[in-house]
């Protein structure tokens, strides 16, 4: 039986093995190699906890992220007792030397695997290449949306600022000429300050998109060999590893948070405002457009005819038999659809990613910081 299960552990890791040679010509495979990394790093976590390795148990841990299954079927299957090994007879120090140097030489793979490249290319970048894609796509849709919304709003701006100066000569009480369009001002104040918030939400789309390409480009290249780095040292230098630990495990929570958090928030945000935000957002928007073509004609009218926005504003006048009254609901109803539309975009673009990112960095501190981290970090804190 025990045959058995290692001959199935030999051919588990004979699979993985194939899968990270075969990964650049099916991007698929990097699902089973990122199966056998984690199994590995679990190998290597149960060998670590052992109170002093012999040799060969201090070689499975070196190499558990190249022979996975094996290795974590062998520290599965020893007892915590003391193995009957002949190098049990060593003394603990000796035994404690071996653990520290497997454990090098595996953080050496993992600086390796990460300067290269060699872990983002064949694990990583498949596996969330096509959250990567969603992330992108919502982020360019967003930022179009945007855009077009701004622009509406600075058209609706101008026209106002022309129909606000147009006059309407009242033959009935006596040939008095009004400005109508001064009722607009409230309007073009909104149309102002909507449009600033618009370039706040370009700039935090732009933002989220940098973000996401550093996060691809270089959070394993840097941040991934910083953490190996760091643990290296903690090895190495005993009088510093809880400091060093410590440091490393915030590397390790920013580095999820880039290349992981990052455009998982981003696709699930996007997600949240396509069912929840959407059908707003669409009906809000298709009233400003139609607002910004009745005003872009009239703008065009009075440069061919000189009484284009006159014109307008009578039309607007015929839809009630009150001019001020038409007037009024037309403004009313378009600074309506600017509240609805900031609320959407305010949320899209700010509220809800903060909110996203904010939850997601205290899970990862809550999984990545146990209880004597916290008390390590207040006792650095008072010292």
């Amino acid at each position: 039986m025990a045959m058995l299960s290692l001959a199935v552990a030999l051919l588990f890791d004979a699979v993985y093995l194939g899968a990270l040679v075969s990964t650049p010509r099916w991007p698929e495979m990097s699902y089973v190699v990122l199966s056998g990394l984690v199994v590995g790093a679990f190998a290597a976590w149960r060998w670590w906890q052992r109170p002093g390795l012999p040799g060969w148990q201090a070689v499975l841990l070196s190499i558990s992220l190249l022979l996975p299954f094996t290795s974590w079927l062998k520290a599965y299957r020893i007892e915590t007792e003391r193995s009957s090994d002949s190098d049990e007879s060593e003394p603990m120090p000796r035994r404690d030397f071996k653990k520290r140097l497997g454990m090098l030489v595996l953080l050496g793979l993992v600086l390796l695997a990460s300067v290269s490249e060699f872990a983002e290319r064949r694990v990583l970048g498949p596996v969330l290449a096509p959250t990567q894609v969603s992330a992108i796509t919502t982020l360019d849709r967003s930022l179009t949306l945007a855009a077009a919304s701004y622009a509406s709003a600075r058209l609706i701006d101008r026209g106002i600022a022309l129909a606000a100066e147009a006059e309407l000569t009242l033959p009935f009480i006596g040939g008095v000429a009004v400005k109508p369009g001064q009722v607009f001002k409230p309007l073009q104040d909104m149309a102002e300050r909507y449009s600033d918030v618009m370039v706040v939400a370009m700039a935090s789309i732009g933002i989220q998109r940098v973000l996401l390409e550093m996060g691809e480009g270089a959070a394993i290249t840097v941040l991934g060999s910083l953490s190996a780095v760091l643990l290296m040292m903690a090895l190495v230098f005993s009088g510093l590893s809880r400091r060093l630990v410590l440091l490393a495990r915030g590397v390790v929570i920013v580095l999820v948070v880039a290349r992981l958090a990052l455009p998982l928030m981003i696709t699930g945000v996007g997600f949240v405002s396509d069912a929840l935000l959407e059908e707003r957002r669409q009906q809000a928007q298709q009233s400003l457009n139609v607002a910004t073509a009745e005003l872009q004609q009239a703008d065009v009218d009075t440069l061919e005819e000189e009484e284009g926005l006159t014109q307008w504003l009578n039309d607007l006048r015929e839809r009630t038999a009150d001019m001020t009254l038409s007037v009024r609901q037309f403004s009313d109803d378009m600074v309506e659809r600017f509240v609805q539309l900031l609320v959407v975009y305010l949320l899209e673009t700010l509220l809800l990613p903060l909110a996203a990112l904010w939850a997601l960095w205290r899970m990862l501190r809550t999984l990545f910081a146990p209880r004597w981290i916290t008390e390590e970090r207040e006792r650095l804190r008072l010292e």
